[in-house]
C-alpha cells in the first residue's frame, strides 16, 4: 500500500479481528477474575513450563502487538504507565505513580522512581516522552497509533511527563495501563537497534526477560531480579514451549510435560475440569461479526436490512454454531470491560421469519441473492456460514457462501473492494471500545459501507465527551443498540475465544479478559 494511512488501518483490522490461531468456541463468562485454587504463601523458586499454540507472528516489539500469541509476551517484558485490575478497567499505579488531568486536553505523569529495563539503565522521562511519540509516529505503523489523539509530550522534569492532546480523549489513560497500546521502551536500545532484531529480542521493565528464543520451538523467560515491585515476581523461569495441536497440548498438561496450556473448545475445557485441572472462564469477547454493505446493493434497503436480522434465529446458531456456549452481543462484546453484560434485548434480534417476509414484500424485494465472504481454512466460520444460509433460505433470501484467504479477506474490507454484501470476521479484546466501532464505521474510510453522521456523532462523543467510565460504559451501550436499530451490521452471538487451564503446581494464578496471563508475576509454585 501506498501511503503509511492504509498499512495503519491494516494493522488496525489485525489488532481489532481474531489473528491467532483460536477458533470460534467457547463457554460464556462474565468479565471476572480467577486465581488458582491452590492455598498457601506466595514464595520464590521453581520453573513453569506452558505449552502454546504459537510464538508471536509480529515480533516482541509492544506497540506493534496486535496478534493475541504477540500480547503475551508484551505482557511479561513490558509495561505501560498505568495498569489495569483483573475486572479489566480499574486503573492502578504502574511506571507511574500518580496522574492528573490538569486541563480538558492536559495530563500529567508522575513517575516512579528506581525503575530499570532488562537491561540495566533506568527509566527516565526522556524513555516515555520517546516510547509515547513513537506510538503515534506514521513510521512506525503501529496498530494504535489511530486510537491517540496526541499533539505532544514533554517531560518539565527527570521524574514528570506531560501528555498534551489535540482534542479530549477519554480513553486516554486505559490505552496506557495497556503494555501493548502502550508499552515503555529504553529510547537508546531502540535507536542502537534495527527493527528486525526488535521481533526476537526485548528490552522492558516488565517482571520478566527474555533469555532464550527459538524460533517454532522455544521462548524461555527469567525473573528479573531488579523488578520494581519487590518480591514479585515469584517464578524464576517460565517456558513458553510451541505445540501447535491442541490435542498435544491437552496430552503434555495431563502428563506433567507442561504445567498450564490455553484450549478453545468448550468440551475440552470442561473435560478438563473434571480431570482436576482449573480451568478459568470465558471471556465473551469473541463477537461473530456480519459486517453489512449497507451502501451499495440489496443491503441498502433497511427493510431489506431487517428482515435479514430477524430471519437469524439466533438460538439455533448459539446452540449449534457456538457449542451451546454463545451469549447475545453487539458490535462490542459483552466480555469488553466496557459493556460487561450481554446485550439481551437488541433491536431487530428476535427470530419471526413471517415478519421477515412481510418485510421483503414491503421492500419490493423479490428474489434478493446475497455473496457472503468468510474466512478460509475454517470448518467452525463455514459451519456457522452454512446455517445462516440455511435460515434464511427460509424466508426467501439465496446466501452464497465465499472462503477467502484472511490476508485477501482483510484487504478487501479496507480497500473498500468488499466483492461481497456481508464480511464475517470474529473480534478479539480491543485496546478500548472505540477499536471494534473505527474497525467499521471510521467517518471517511474506505472500508465503511455506511452514511450516517449520527453514528459518527455517538462514536466520537464516546471518545470526546465521555466523563467517567460509567458514562462511557453508558454510551458503547447506546451504541451496541443504535446499530442494530439500524442494522449496520448483525452479531448473532459472542463466544470465548480462549481458556486457560493449568494444574496445581501453579498456585496464586488470576486470569482477565485479555487472556495474556497479565497477572503470570503475583503467582508461584505450590
Amino acid at each position: 500500500m501506498a501511503s503509511p494511512r492504509p498499512v495503519r488501518r491494516l494493522v488496525l483490522v489485525l489488532a481489532a479481528v481474531l489473528t491467532a490461531s483460536t477458533a470460534l468456541t467457547g463457554c460464556g463468562g462474565g468479565a471476572q477474575a480467577r486465581s488458582g485454587g491452590s492455598v498457601g504463601t506466595p514464595h520464590r523458586g521453581g520453573t513453569l513450563t506452558i505449552g502454546d499454540e504459537s510464538q508471536p507472528l509480529n515480533g516482541l516489539d509492544p506497540i506493534l502487538a496486535q496478534a493475541f500469541d504477540a500480547k503475551r509476551l508484551a505482557a511479561q517484558f513490558y509495561e505501560g504507565l498505568l495498569s489495569l485490575g483483573s475486572d479489566g478497567s480499574t486503573l492502578r499505579p504502574s511506571l507511574a505513580t500518580s496522574w492528573k488531568q490538569t486541563t480538558p486536553t492536559t495530563y500529567k505523569f508522575t513517575l516512579r522512581r528506581n525503575v530499570a529495563f532488562h537491561d540495566g539503565r533506568p527509566l527516565k522521562a526522556g524513555d516515555v516522552v520517546f516510547s509515547l511519540k513513537r506510538i503515534v509516529d506514521p513510521a512506525v505503523h503501529s496498530p494504535y497509533a489511530s486510537l491517540y489523539h496526541i499533539k505532544d509530550v514533554t517531560a518539565p522534569s527527570d521524574h514528570t511527563v506531560v501528555v498534551k492532546l489535540a482534542k479530549p480523549q477519554s480513553s486516554l489513560l486505559h490505552l496506557l495501563a495497556q503494555p501493548w497500546s502502550a508499552g515503555i521502551v529504553n529510547e537508546r536500545w531502540v535507536r542502537s537497534h534495527s527493527a528486525n532484531h526488535l521481533k526476537t529480542h526485548e528490552n522492558g521493565t516488565g517482571p520478566y526477560k527474555l533469555a532464550e528464543f527459538r524460533e517454532g520451538a522455544l521462548i524461555k523467560t527469567v525473573r528479573f531480579a531488579d523488578y520494581w515491585d519487590q518480591p514479585k515476581p515469584y517464578i524464576d523461569t517460565i517456558n513458553y514451549q510451541v505445540m501447535p495441536d491442541e490435542s498435544t497440548r491437552v496430552q503434555a498438561l495431563e502428563s506433567g510435560t507442561v504445567d498450564a496450556i490455553q484450549v478453545t473448545l468448550p468440551k475440552i475445557a470442561t473435560m478438563l475440569k473434571q480431570r482436576r485441572f482449573t480451568v478459568g472462564p470465558g471471556y465473551n469477547v469473541g463477537a461473530y461479526w456480519l459486517g453489512l454493505n449497507t451502501v451499495d446493493g440489496p443491503l441498502a434497503n433497511e427493510k431489506v436490512r431487517e428482515a435479514i436480522s430477524i430471519g437469524i434465529d439466533r438460538k439455533q446458531l448459539i446452540s449449534i454454531g457456538a457449542q451451546g456456549a454463545g451469549v447475545p452481543s453487539g458490535i462490542v462484546p459483552p466480555g469488553d470491560p466496557f459493556v460487561s453484560e450481554q446485550a439481551k434485548n437488541l433491536p431487530n434480534t428476535q427470530y419471526d421469519p413471517a415478519r421477515a417476509k412481510r418485510l421483503l414484500a414491503e421492500a419490493g424485494a423479490k428474489a434478493v441473492r446475497l455473496k457472503l465472504a468468510i474466512r478460509s481454512n475454517r470448518p467452525d466460520k463455514l459451519a456457522t456460514a452454512q446455517l445462516i444460509k440455511e435460515q434464511l433460505s427460509k424466508i426467501g433470501v439465496t446466501v452464497d457462501i465465499t472462503q477467502v484467504p484472511f490476508e485477501q479477506l482483510v484487504s478487501n474490507l479496507l480497500s473498500g473492494n468488499w466483492n461481497a454484501d456481508m464480511i464475517q470476521l470474529t473480534s478479539a479484546l480491543n485496546a478500548d471500545a472505540s477499536q471494534y466501532m473505527s474497525l467499521w464505521f471510521e467517518k471517511n474510510a474506505k472500508a465503511t459501507k455506511v452514511d450516517d453522521p449520527e453514528l459518527w456523532r455517538l462514536m466520537s462523543d464516546a471518545v470526546q465527551k465521555a466523563d467517567g467510565d460509567q458514562n462511557r460504559r453508558r454510551m458503547y451501550r447506546e451504541l451496541n443498540q443504535y446499530v442494530a436499530q439500524r442494522v449496520y451490521m448483525i452479531v448473532p452471538y459472542a463466544t470465548p475465544t480462549v481458556y486457560d487451564v493449568w494444574s496445581s503446581r501453579l498456585a496464586g494464578f488470576t486470569t482477565e479478559a485479555s487472556n495474556t496471563r497479565m497477572f503470570l508475576k503475583d503467582a508461584w509454585i505450590s
